[in-house]
């Protein structure tokens, strides 16, 4: 698979033809340091010295061991094959080293994706990026020598940021670390990964086409589950404000003739007004207050074939009965003082579950077990797996430095492990919006982020899609669009903005209403938006079986179910960097409207022909003009294509 080639102390490194390392002593292939980190207030400061080229190289062929050293340091690589992948495992490193860069070479020109959720681009060519789970950064850096700066990093950070990317040469790199990192694609020869501590293995792959890549990919960085066949046929819609609110909405929407197959209740343990809204209670016990008879409405929806999902995270409010059970047990986080740490969750305080403590997380299950899935519940929003107290004391030891990337993969692990072990794996599930390497092995779903109810090209409805896409090429093949938009930041969600995201969201994986804090307009607010909803959610449960197949394939192969059209036509050299447009599987195209005011668009379609879904016209690949009048966005499909009979019957189930 793989092979070396040495000549004094410069080396390449080749999968088949394909040249993945290369090494000088003037470009070598990773440079070494020391760092440490200094508090300051809730603030990291990064300290750290220049770099040392590590410009020796030795091979040893016979246990195929690589040395590097430079000036005082050195590191040992072993070099196998595993899983498909060549991979380069540290053996021996000197002491102290926690601060890497590493080198790989790059063809100039060529595009790279990847990265995890990333909002703003597909194609990363040009670009920098931070890679820290979190929504911001709380870390700064300071430097001896300005050169060593990452300039141009965003101070935003997506929640779901993959130390993962692939070239448009069909080669794939996963960093095995949960430290903090950095990917420098600004160079036109190389590819500059910046890491805060040595990965336990760098895997390096190659494939002819980019849906194997992602097969390879993903067998080292795990598949998600088909999710049960109700979440993904019909459409979850958030309902908060008490039992008679949910009940009134769900009556409203059944009377239109919409598909609902789940009510998600974010505030089923009560609510606390903050200065952003209303948020759900951090106390997971049912509030019979406002929702008396939950377990019968419940049970009520149940017999009705329609589900419900609630919402929790790993935090508990102190007035809560939760808090002083787990404070009292010593299961919450601690502080460097002693006590347990308390945090301001955005106008309210509240303690933290210590991930690191079986006891602890044996606990939580329980609670989870007893107050959501035996109360009826079929799954539910697992949030907030993002936030980590930067001095906070653990039980495991480790500092929250090294634990921050890992937090979301700890918190999708114990919600995986408790639906497993209380048997309900063939019809709950989990969602969650935080995520690192292992997110696709442990978590059932990852949505793309929280967006604004905008049309904010990297906050709004256009950053949902490229959110998507990015993380299919990252190895998450499954992702969840919050249709409408989550965050209202001086701008409120408009009823054009809202049915355009439905427009997105039918043609998607799962066909998720959740409000969160945005304000506007909902699917109630007029009959003619309700009239919408109905007809894009009968769209969706249409799709239904489409959408488990390709959900499977997924499951099976690694091959996304959204997917850039890069990754099914590759040789087209105009979708590089295609942002606007994707595959849902492997035989419907969807050019969705992403701008305010489009009436028709101007689109290239691939080679062959292609059926427009509602007209039934038959284009030639090519530039077309569409017309997409709200409710039927751009989507055509292969009329030789598996479930070409399911797409041409589907516009006379609709209208």
């Amino acid at each position: 698979m793989y092979k070396v080639e040495t000549r004094g102390n410069a080396f390449k490194i080749y999968i088949g033809d394909r040249l993945v390392i290369s090494h000088t002593p003037d470009a070598p292939f990773i440079e070494v340091g020391r760092g440490h980190w200094d508090m300051l207030g809730d603030v990291v400061r990064d300290n750290r010295e220049g770099l040392t080229h590590l410009t020796h190289a030795q091979f040893e062929q016979g246990r195929s061991l690589l040395r590097l050293h430079g000036g005082q340091y050195s590191i040992t690589f072993s070099i196998a094959e595993h899983n498909g992948m060549l991979r380069l495992a540290p053996q021996r490193v000197s002491t102290g080293l926690n601060r890497f860069r590493l080198r790989f070479p790059a063809i100039p020109g060529t595009a790279v994706y990847g990265g995890g959720a990333q909002m703003s681009r597909c194609n990363l060519r040009g670009h920098k990026l931070s890679l820290w789970v979190g929504e911001r950064s709380v870390f700064q850096t300071h430097t001896p020598k300005p050169s060593l700066r990452m300039k141009g990093v965003p101070s935003l950070l997506p929640g779901c940021p993959l130390p993962v990317f692939i070239t448009e040469g069909m080669i794939a790199y996963v960093f095995e670390s949960y430290g903090r990192a950095a990917f420098d694609f600004t160079s036109s020869r190389a590819h500059h990964v910046s890491l805060w501590e040595l990965p336990s293995a760098i895997l390096i792959g190659a494939a002819p086409n980019p849906l194997e890549l992602m097969g390879t990919v993903t067998k080292i960085t795990g598949r998600q589950p088909v999710p049960p066949q109700w979440f993904m046929e019909g459409s979850i819609v958030e309902a908060r404000g008490g039992s008679r609110r949910a009940a009134e909405l769900l009556e409203k929407a059944l009377t239109s003739g919409a598909s609902i197959s789940c009510i998600y209740i974010p505030d089923w343990t009560g609510g606390v007004d903050t200065p952003s809204g209303r948020r759900p209670f951090y106390d997971w016990v049912w509030n019979q207050e406002s929702y008396p008879k939950l377990d019968g409405l419940i049970r009520e929806l149940s017999a009705r074939n329609i589900r419900t999902m609630a919402y929790l995270n790993p935090h508990l409010s102190i007035e809560g009965r939760l808090y002083a059970e787990a404070s009292a047990a010593g299961y919450l986080l601690k502080k460097p003082q002693g006590g347990v740490y308390i945090s301001d969750m955005g106008g309210f305080m509240a303690g933290h579950l210590d991930l690191t403590n079986a006891r602890a997380c044996s606990w939580f299950k329980d609670i989870v077990k007893q107050n959501v899935l035996e109360l009826g519940f079929c799954g539910y929003f697992a949030d907030r797996g993002e936030y980590l107290p930067p001095d906070a004391i653990f039980a495991s030891g480790e500092s929250a430095v090294r634990l921050r990337n890992r937090w979301p993969v700890l918190w999708a692990a114990l919600n995986r492990e408790l639906i497993r072990e209380a048997g309900r794996t063939a019809d709950s599930v989990f969602f969650s919006r935080f995520g690192w390497i292992g997110t696709g092995a442990q978590s059932m779903l990852t949505t793309t982020g929280q967006h604004h109810t905008s049309w904010n090209r990297s906050q709004g409805l256009p950053s949902a899609l490229c959110s998507a896409l990015s993380l299919s090429c990252s190895g998450i093949g499954l992702s969840v669009t919050e249709c409408g938009g989550t965050v209202s930041y001086h701008i409120k969600r408009d009823a054009e903005l809202y049915m355009r995201w439905m427009e997105y969201a039918a043609f998607s994986p799962s066909f998720l209403l959740a409000n969160g804090d945005a304000q506007g307009v909902f699917i109630d607010t007029d009959p003619k938006l309700l009239a919408f909803f109905a007809r894009l959610s009968r769209i969706h449960a249409a799709l239904g079986t489409y959408l488990r197949n390709c959900a499977r394939d997924n499951a099976n192969s690694g091959a996304p179910v959204m997917r850039p059209l890069f990754m099914h036509f590759p040789t087209e050299p105009r979708f590089r960097s295609v942002n606007d447009a994707y595959m849902l599987g492997g035989e419907l195209l969807v050019y969705p409207v992403l701008k305010k005011g489009v009436k028709s668009m101007n689109l290239y379609l691939p080679e062959g022909n292609w059926h427009h879904l509602w007209s039934a016209k038959l284009y030639n690949g090519g530039e077309h003009t569409v017309t997409v009048p709200l409710g039927k966005p751009a989507v055509f499909f292969k009329p030789d294509g598996k479930h070409a009979g399911l797409f041409e019957e589907l516009p006379g189930k609709v209208r």
